[in-house]
């Protein structure tokens, strides 16, 4: 016997050593009847390695229930044991078949992997009552895929249809939002759709809040609640209805002062904050940073060194999306992938002159770049005021950009496994983290500095990328000017421009970055908090019915 086992398990080993556990994709269709009642149909594209079986646990049912699973691998359908499945059971046993276990306020959809390596399955499942009767619309807040799955999944994309045979839906009798994911969801052809623009983390799900006009269903099950009370239990904590200015704080604090409780903790707030200690302690391991670092930070990965700046601030600050977006446009000028040229109309302005084709290596970079060539026109020159009104016109995709961008930076955090548990660094996350500011104190105080020295040009180019990043860029260009101007002059020349054309460009560059972004957030912020599309919260979405936590092998 022992001689039996033995290959057997070298051979599942080696299956284990080659592959991994993986979801590539999962397709989810919606299609939603007129009482409100929908059949969901989920495809997963995926590897398994390990465990017996394949489950999606369904929680947070209510007044829902879930009834009606059918599972079918390359056409075949599986054999159906309804509410009768038995977990404690071998490979061989559950291959082939399916099933659901009761668990309390939920169920768990389970099948049979039937064998190691890569599957597509597709399973099909009835929720009563996913459409609800409010007082005053029709909606629901349905949570569709569940963080902490066996694998993060790669991509992910819901269709909500409308299988109700009446009037189609557009933004005038129906408004979504997306929470969990980085991702864009929107009423298109009809339809609601939600799709993933970044690969899932492992706390990555998928919420979508769906409201309809009264007359398009007629619910099965209704609550007797109005809307807005859904609508804001999912917007806490969004970045719907986020404000990251510090003005915000204060008059929420007058607000706590004038109507009861809280003075002293407001109090000390804007002490410590005004003492500097306004870092969380959770990404750089202390609340106050007054120390200098005297290279560019995280190996020069801008994404990851704007990540650490957006989910650093304990109080509230300044977003650096705009700060991101001038930094690689300097970037691309001080490599050549840009070039700058004077702009014939007025002496205190620059044009930047696009290529067709550009050699960069990041999808989410490429993106940017690929953003502003569009805005350049047919001529590829980027002229003024060019960026900031294609940035109006096409906001979604403008606004979507710093998701994709902190999701980057945030991957390679993870990668480079600086995270204790969420956003929580290591010593290791903690001290690298810290560079990033400590690299903006730098650069602050070079003037400061008794051992700043010339450094050489190619490190210039960090230092004024950085600076741009951190928006001291002006600052910082006119301290090295003025401090070194043979090597501000030999800068300037790399890009071919003398020193006061690339002043403008400087100060050029952070006007444009910060108008781009200012215009696009405006058209947004009036369209998709009132729920007609865009890009999604990777916060927020409380108060979801459905889904819950974990699923795939086990």
């Amino acid at each position: 016997m022992k001689r039996f086992l033995l290959p057997v398990l070298a051979v599942l080993a080696s299956v284990s050593a080659v592959q991994a556990q993986a979801i590539r994709d999962i397709d989810i269709a919606v299609d939603l009847a007129p009482d409100g009642s929908a059949r969901i149909t989920q495809r997963w594209d995926v590897t398994v390695v390990d465990g017996t079986e394949w489950y999606v646990p369904v929680g947070n049912l209510g007044k829902m229930t879930v009834k009606d699973l059918s599972v079918s691998e390359g056409g075949q359908p599986f054999l159906s044991e309804g509410r009768k499945w038995r977990v404690d059971r071998s490979l061989a046993e559950k291959a082939g078949r399916c099933g659901i276990v009761d668990k309390g306020d939920g169920v768990e959809l389970c099948w049979g992997q039937g064998r190691y390596g890569d599957h597509v399955w597709t399973a099909s499942f009835t929720v009563t009552g996913l459409v609800q009767a409010l007082q005053d619309y029709d909606a629901f807040n349905f949570m569709f895929i569940n963080p902490g799955l066996a694998a993060p999944p790669q991509h992910a994309k819901v269709t909500i249809r409308n299988a109700t045979g009446g009037p189609a839906w557009t933004y005038d009798n129906t408004r979504v939002w997306g929470f969990g994911f980085y991702g864009d969801i929107a009423v298109t052809d009809g339809a609601v759709v939600a799709e993933s623009s970044e690969p899932f983390q492992y706390r990555s799900s998928l919420i979508a809040l769906v409201r309809f006009d009264k007359g398009l269903f007629a619910p099965a099950v209704s609550r007797d609640i109005a809307f807005d009370e859904m609508k804001a239990q999912a917007l806490e904590g969004s970045s719907y209805s986020s404000d990251k200015d510090p003005a915000g704080y204060v008059i929420l604090g007058l607000f706590a002062l004038l109507f009861g409780g809280g003075f002293l903790a407001i109090v000390w707030a804007v002490i410590l904050s005004a003492t500097v200690h306004k870092f969380k302690k959770s990404m750089y391991g202390k609340t106050k940073i007054t120390e200098w670092y005297r290279e560019a930070p995280l190996s020069a990965n801008l994404f990851a060194a704007y990540f650490v700046l957006e989910k650093g601030w304990r109080f509230g600050g300044k977003s650096s999306s705009q700060g991101l977006i001038g930094a690689l446009f300097l970037r691309w000028i001080l490599d050549g992938k840009v070039r700058v040229q004077p702009d014939p109309g007025s002496a205190k302005r620059v044009n930047l002159s696009f290529a067709e084709t550009a050699d960069i290596q990041d999808d989410v970079e490429q993106s940017l770049y690929d953003m502003a060539r569009e805005a350049s026109g047919d001529n590829l020159l980027l002229e003024s005021g060019e960026f900031e009104k294609w940035s109006e016109k096409n906001f979604k995709k403008v606004t979507a950009w710093p998701v994709r961008a902190l999701a980057r930076g945030q991957s390679y955090m993870d990668g480079h496994r600086y995270f204790l548990k969420g956003t929580t660094t290591n010593a290791d996350g903690a001290r690298e983290a810290s560079h990033v500011v400590e690299f903006k104190n730098f650069l602050n105080d070079f003037t400061l500095s008794k051992e700043r020295g010339a450094p050489e040009v190619g490190l210039w180019k960090d230092y004024l990328v950085y600076a741009q990043l951190y928006g001291i860029a002006d600052k910082v260009a006119t301290q090295f000017q003025k401090l070194y101007p043979a090597e501000f002059r030999e800068v300037s020349q790399t890009v071919g421009v003398d020193p006061s054309v690339m002043m403008r460009t400087i100060r050029m560059n952070n006007r444009l970055s910060t108008s781009v972004i200012n215009r696009a957030v405006a058209k947004q912020q009036a369209g998709s908090i009132k729920g007609t599309g865009g890009h999604t919260s990777f916060g927020g979405g409380g108060g979801f019915s459905g889904g819950g936590f974990g699923g795939g092998s086990r």
